[in-house]
């Protein structure tokens, strides 16, 4: 049996009805809080929805934030990017850890001091923990910079956690996402203190290539009988590793994960399975050239929105794809405010027509003001009448 993480003694049957005493023990340098024995764990009741996502674990009735919480957004430039890097590692789990067994805690043993060393470049003297390459050969630092690119942006953990054979709920498995730079971004400073910002696109080759040794590295780590003191908790259970490939910091789609592979208790990770997720804008090129048909339907659906109203409108939409097919769908139309009542009948309008071309696919259309205030909100789920609200 490994290591528990935060026992408990009372069946999971008792779990979904209230509270009840939680205790752990970890050591003071992981600095995970350790909770007296007056503390209580709930998890929070399952919510039905489409999505069907985890459920979360509270600590004395608060939500448990990561250790390295907020750490992402100053590291990854994109929130779009952040967001599926998140959401898609959701994913990615569930594929190992169903939703009835298991719950979702966000990573409590890699911390912000910790991630920063990982994230910085390997130095032998300075940083010799650090996954990203060692600055590279050249007269100047843009040129040791560009000819040895960082390929390593940001390292996410998540924790979930499982009732064992005694019905005490302990850590499961761990799941981290290692996001990779598709175009790495520097800045120089010139002689005259000011910054020279640079860029340098990354072959998707080398991403992958590096993405791999990192995932291994981290997996050794967690897997060492001194990382972090823990005497070697993490051998017994499951971690699973996705990689995932921003876009570049102008794009307005998301990034997707493109590989992901698992290390079995007490082994390294196995064999890399590709992931087949992609996001397209509609209307673009990229579209047009990738998958046609679906951007032909977008434009007559565009076009009908389009004709509600005598002026032009913008119809922006994102589709997300897997293996090949169009899954989802998020449309954006900005407006400009004319009255509520033509924000009711413009969201009745489009809440009518969408069966006629998406019927089989989630639908998400946000009517929003030119000011960026959200007016309206359409939810198609597939097969279902669509549902609407009109915001006060």
């Amino acid at each position: 049996m490994f290591k528990r993480w935060g026992l408990v003694t009372l069946p999971l049957a008792l779990l979904m009805a209230g509270c009840f005493p939680f205790s752990q023990d970890e050591p003071e340098n992981t600095e995970v809080e350790n909770p007296t024995n007056d503390q209580e764990i709930t998890i929070v009741p399952p919510v039905s929805s489409p999505e069907n996502y985890y459920q979360a674990i509270l600590m004395d009735g608060q939500y448990q934030s990561g250790k390295a919480r907020g750490f992402g957004t100053d590291v990854v430039y994109n929130r779009l990017d952040l967001d599926e890097l998140e959401m898609g590692l959701t994913r990615i789990a569930k594929e190992h850890f169903p939703q009835s067994e298991y719950s979702l805690r966000e990573g409590q043993f890699i911390n912000k001091d910790v991630l920063n060393n990982w994230l910085r470049r390997y130095d032998e003297e300075e940083n010799p923990l650090g996954l990203n390459p060692a600055l590279g050969s050249g007269d100047d630092l843009r040129a040791q910079e560009e000819n040895s690119p960082r390929t390593l942006s940001h390292i996410l953990e998540q924790n979930y956690m499982v009732e064992n054979e005694d019905g005490e709920i302990e850590l499961g498995a761990i799941v981290i996402g290692v996001s990779l730079n598709s175009v790495y971004n520097f800045r120089i400073t010139d002689e005259n203190g000011l910054y020279e910002f640079y860029s340098t696109p990354l072959e998707d080759s080398v991403t992958q290539e590096d993405g791999e040794r990192i995932a291994n590295e981290i997996v050794n780590r967690l897997r060492d009988q001194e990382f972090l003191d823990l005497d070697g908790a993490f051998n017994n259970i499951p971690i699973v590793v996705g990689l995932f490939r921003e876009q570049p910091r102008e794009s307005i789609i998301s990034g997707t994960y493109f590989q992901t592979a698992i290390a079995e208790p007490n082994s390294d990770l196995g064999s890399w399975s590709g992931i087949d997720e992609s996001t397209y804008l509609f209307p673009s090129d990229r579209a047009n050239q990738d998958v046609r048909d679906d951007s032909d339907e977008f434009g007559r659906f565009q076009e009908q929105i389009q004709n509600f109203f005598s002026t032009y409108v913008g119809v922006v939409g994102k589709g997300f794809y897997q293996n090949d097919r169009l899954t989802e769908l998020t449309v954006d139309i900005p407006l400009r405010y004319n009255g509520k009542t033509e924000i009711v009948a413009l969201t009745q309008f489009i809440a009518s027509i969408i069966p006629n071309y998406y019927d089989d696919i989630k639908v998400e259309v946000n009517v929003n003001s030119v000011s960026g205030e959200q007016e309206s909100l359409i939810v198609a789920e597939p097969g279902e009448e669509p549902f609407i609200h009109v915001m006060d």
